[in-house]
């Protein structure tokens, strides 16, 4: 019989207890860290975010929009190579309402909140959730390929140690990628969770080409970054770094299990990598607008898609009623 606590609630074990802790104490880090920065250059800080550009601010909003939707679209191509297809408009709102679940403490609240809402929609549960997992695989195996090809390109120092974990973790995914290796592992879920899980393996070609095509959701969170850099920065920084930087802290941020929406420490990472702004003090600032440039972005995804499938259900219902009237 399995232990359980007083409370009649099954204890974490002390590896999840572990992570769980060390994943706050490194996101506290960091929130130290990027707040040491902006009290420490507040003046400047300050005057940046003054005298803002809002027509850059409005365009890094939109570049922002339409980055984060290109990943609910691989999303829905994910579903497709599992046997699933849903309308685009229910998977959009699906994943920005399921993407709100990032800010939740504990690393499996972006996956459960996405997947649980593929479900509320009518996908199955096994394809719900592993479809979640395939999504979040290659969109992070993505930003690793685009902070190295940046890297490769000049976007910052190749003597520096800030290249091996976006290394490490590209090979490790593609292996993990491998059929015989995710049949291995959806064996052993299988024999845990005690259910038959009926899911598809996509080939490795197709999974490698569903890494590719989130490729320019990457490319468009980074030049998102650059319009909120180029709106505080005169100094115009560099394109090819803000996009190394970007992807970096945000795959970071992600490997950070515990850290809800990788907080402190995307920020203290984009520090450490943006080295093209002219100063630490714009740098600081350009961490604070982005990551709320990002929850606004995530919350008005979510209002509107919700709005959009309200309408859209309205609108049926309409129909419904005039054909029933004119059939009396």
């Amino acid at each position: 019989m399995r232990p359980y606590s007083r409370a009649g609630v099954k204890p974490d074990s002390s590896l999840k207890r572990i992570l769980r802790a060390l994943g706050i104490v490194i996101g506290i880090l960091g929130v130290v860290f990027v707040s040491r920065e902006l009290i420490r250059n507040w003046g400047e800080v300050s005057r940046a975010v003054r005298g803002a550009d809002p027509i850059l601010l409005l365009a890094a909003a939109m570049v922002a929009m339409v980055s984060m939707g290109s990943i609910g679209l691989g999303w829905r191509r994910c579903l497709a190579v599992l046997g699933v297809r849903r309308p685009l408009l229910d998977v959009l709102r699906s994943y920005f309402v399921g993407q709100l679940g990032k800010y939740i403490p504990g690393g499996i609240w972006p996956v459960v909140g996405r997947a649980e809402m593929a479900r509320r929609d009518g996908v199955g549960g096994a394809a719900a959730y592993g479809s979640t997992v395939l999504s979040m695989g290659v969109t992070y195996l993505a930003a690793a390929l685009v902070a190295l090809s940046a890297l490769l390109m000049g976007a910052g120092d190749l003597g520096g140690l800030s290249w091996w974990p976006a290394l490490g973790l590209l090979v490790a995914g593609l292996i993990a990628l491998h059929p015989t290796v995710a049949q291995s592992v959806l064996r052993i879920v299988r024999r845990l969770s005690g259910r038959e899980l009926d899911l598809v393996v996509p080939s490795w070609r197709t999974s490698v080409l569903l890494l590719f095509i989130h490729i320019p959701a990457w490319l468009g969170i980074g030049w998102s970054t650059w319009l909120v850099a180029a709106a505080l920065d005169p100094g115009a920084p560099d394109l090819r770094n803000l996009v190394y930087a970007t992807s970096l802290a945000w795959l970071i941020g992600f490997i950070a299990v515990g850290v809800p929406g990788g907080i402190g420490v995307r920020e203290a990472v984009f520090l450490a990598a943006a080295t093209s702004l002219s100063s630490p003090g714009i740098a600081a600032a350009v961490t604070l607008v982005a990551r709320v440039l990002f929850i606004v972005v995530d919350l008005a995804g979510a209002g509107l898609t919700t709005l959009a499938l309200g309408l859209r259900q309205r609108d049926r219902d309409l129909e419904a009623g005039g054909s029933a009237l004119s059939e009396d």
